[in-house]
């Protein structure tokens, strides 16, 4: 194959083994209550690039060649990213995700924490369905620890989101450990599990971690860029959305931390105040545009990038592998 480095070449790609792992996750979201399996369908058919199986098919194609037999666990880790979605926006009181009402919006909070359960529970489900897993013992033990060792750690992520401090008193190495544990880990999970089906060494499964480490701290940046200066027609959520639910991340300590008296005052009058209207959340989207935060922060996930992709190019030069580095780059380059 040639140079996968266009745009073009790796969204073709992505929606590919999306609709290969979509198939996998609609087809188990059946069953009765129809209500109950609607919740938690809800954010999936919504839509999204499903890039953590993307990572794990990848990871897994570059040893094997059938990677059907790997697309149950590339769904699972769909189910566990869905799962913590439904459950985050409930204790966050998100009302909006992937441009559509949040599951707990549109259904109501108990079927809410009901539909991210069974979410939870058909995550072992399809590990058990994975023909990569199920002829070795020792595969699907280890593939399940590390399942269950990443759920822990999403939770410790939450845990940590929920008891930041006042963006004002943020530490970088607060919020780094938090988007380390809850966006990191499951990134780092696709990329080990993809490594465990194929049979992987401890080397192997040691660069795959660091790639993948990388990446979703990256994502998290530019996620949380994107939180504060994105565009409403291109992310789904209202401008300056993180900015009204006081959300605590890099781009708003750093604009914090670095405004004058007047600016970082008008910050922190429309950050956590959901009276706060548009005009003042723009006046203050456009200050922070002015401090130039949005280079800052992709200044430092270009350098998590850079350590993704030195990881990466310890692994087989072909064509999984030049998807793989596809992904990093288009993670920085990303609007939505």
């Amino acid at each position: 194959m040639g140079e996968v480095s266009g745009l073009k070449e790796l969204q073709s790609e992505l929606k590919r083994i999306a609709l290969l792992v979509n198939s996998y996750l609609i087809n188990e979201l059946k069953g009765e209550p129809k209500e109950l399996y609607d919740a938690s369908a809800h954010l999936i058919l919504a839509g999204g690039k499903r890039l953590r199986p993307f990572i794990v098919v990848k990871f897994y194609s570059m040893f094997k060649g059938n990677e059907n037999d790997i697309l149950p666990t590339a769904a699972a880790v769909e189910f566990i990213h869905n799962f913590t979605l439904i459950h985050d926006d409930i204790m966050d009181r998100d009302e909006y995700r992937h441009g559509v009402p949040t599951v707990h919006k549109k259904y109501g909070e108990p079927l809410a924490i009901l539909a991210g359960d069974v979410l939870f529970a058909k995550v072992f489900a399809m590990l058990t369905k994975t023909p990569a897993l199920r002829g070795s013992d020792v595969k699907m033990t280890e593939a399940v620890s590390s399942v269950a060792n990443s759920l822990v750690t999403l939770c410790e992520g939450q845990a940590l989101d929920m008891k930041m401090p006042q963006i004002g008193t943020l530490s970088e190495e607060l919020y780094y450990s938090t988007i380390e544990k809850k966006t990191s880990a499951l990134f780092q999970t696709s990329a080990l599990l993809g490594c465990i089906a194929a049979g992987c060494s401890e080397k192997e499964k040691d660069n795959a971690r660091i790639y993948a480490r990388h990446i979703g701290l990256a994502f998290q940046l530019i996620d949380d860029l994107l939180g504060v200066a994105g565009e409403t027609e291109v992310t789904g959520k209202p401008v300056g959305n993180d900015l009204r639910e006081g959300k605590r991340t890099i781009p708003i300590m750093m604009a914090v931390q670095n405004a004058g008296r007047n600016e970082r005052e008008a910050i922190l009058h429309v950050w956590g105040n959901d009276r706060a209207d548009n005009d003042e959340l723009l006046r203050v989207v456009g200050i922070i545009r002015s401090m130039k935060v949005d280079t800052k922060v992709k200044e430092l996930a270009k350098k998590h990038i850079e350590n993704s992709l030195l990881a990466l190019s310890q692994f087989p030069d072909c064509e999984s592998r030049k998807y793989l580095e596809a992904l990093a780059k288009f993670v920085i380059d990303r609007r939505m």
